[in-house]
């Protein structure tokens, strides 16, 4: 029973097992960020999804992973576009970390083009290792377009299907707002387009998160959704006593950074664990959740110690205590919590043992 209301919080979303989050949709199998990507990752069973948002010209949202645009799209043969390649600095507003810098990127950005322009793209997979069929033949897709997904998919379905947007580096993109004349902040901006899709208070099933803790602290006040710190570097005791300060709700992390790190084999060829910490219990400790990223089915994505199967990967931080898995591949999760019988209720978990014991005790007499 999905539907059992104790198992669920106040947004609809599971709160008895850890989160299937799906990393920009079912980005294993399709293009990242695109409707189709979208679209499946709802049907399989992702609990929320991922959108990094992209600012546009006419201050529309996109989901992109990054607002530079030749990465994931057909943008260099746009001989229209050629003229509109440029140089942005991508750095974040902390001088001495690096939490998640880019430094100088010359290519085409969002944000130099308005949403119909955008649309004429198409969108391809960027692993190279990954199914290529779909090339080309999806486009960009906007914040609205995902809230109409999931909405839709969650009717059919007969559930709660919630977003997890990214302010994709807000303090670049708000320099760039500011030398424009706009008066508005990229995080303000996030916030109205959300209000917009309904998505404006504590029981709404969206998640903000930022590599950037000054944003998360400016919108703090300003919101009550629930607040996601992203990190893929250790930190400090005083970093605790910020995020604790800030008030979030989570932390996404770096899996091997700072839960299980590891280091190469001697070929190169691939990497082991050397170690676990106990970030997720001082986490707990502090009230806390932990969702890390990034699960994926590929052999070079986990350590040898895995035997080249997500199933057992996904098991150990199952055991670990993890909130929330990102993965380019929620149905691999769906299926793996199914088999852990964790998909659905404790109460349905012993009502199907019941039932289980019954049919072998009846094929045994």
């Amino acid at each position: 029973d999905f539907r059992s209301p104790d198992d669920f919080d106040d947004s609809g979303l599971p709160n008895f097992r850890p989160l299937i989050i799906a990393h920009r949709g079912a980005s294993g199998m399709y293009p990242e960020h695109t409707e189709l990507a979208y679209r499946q990752a709802a049907i399989q069973g992702a609990d929320m999804i991922e959108c990094d948002l992209a600012l546009t010209k006419d201050l529309k949202f996109v989901c992109l992973h990054e607002p530079w645009l030749s990465k994931t799209t057909n943008i260099e043969n746009k001989a229209n576009f050629a003229n509109r390649k440029t140089t942005y600095n991508m750095d974040d507003d902390d001088q001495n970390i690096n939490w998640n810098d880019k430094g100088d990127v010359t290519d085409w950005f969002s944000f130099d083009f308005n949403l119909t322009e955008l649309k004429t793209l198409q969108k391809k997979q960027v692993m190279d290792y990954r199914d290529p069929r779909y090339d080309w033949n999806q486009t960009v897709v906007s914040l609205h377009d995902l809230g109409n997904i999931v909405r839709e998919v969650g009717k059919e379905q007969g559930r709660t299907i919630g977003i997890y947007v990214e302010m994709k580096h807000p303090y670049a993109t708000n320099k760039i707002l500011k030398n424009r004349g706009i008066n508005m902040t990229f995080e303000e901006l996030t916030l109205q387009a959300l209000s917009e899709e309904n998505f404006n208070d504590a029981n709404s099933p969206c998640y903000l998160q930022s590599f950037e803790l000054t944003s998360l602290k400016n919108v703090k006040s300003k919101t009550d959704l629930k607040l996601i710190f992203l990190l893929g570097r250790e930190i400090t005791e005083a970093d605790w006593t910020k995020i604790k300060e800030v008030g979030i709700y989570g932390l996404g992390v770096n899996k091997r950074v700072l839960l299980t790190p590891g280091k190469s084999d001697n070929e190169g060829r691939g990497s082991y664990q050397t170690n676990v910490t106990n970030f997720i219990q001082k986490a707990h400790g502090n009230g806390i959740k932990v969702h890390a990223y990034t699960f994926r089915n590929e052999w070079m994505h986990m350590y040898w110690d895995h035997g080249q199967d997500p199933y057992s990967e996904l098991k150990y931080f199952l055991d670990l205590g993890l909130d929330g898995f990102f993965t380019d591949f929620p149905l691999t999760v769906r299926r793996f919590l199914h088999y852990e019988r964790r998909l659905c209720n404790t109460a349905n978990n012993r009502t199907m043992s019941v039932i289980l014991a019954v049919m072998s005790l009846a094929a045994y007499l």
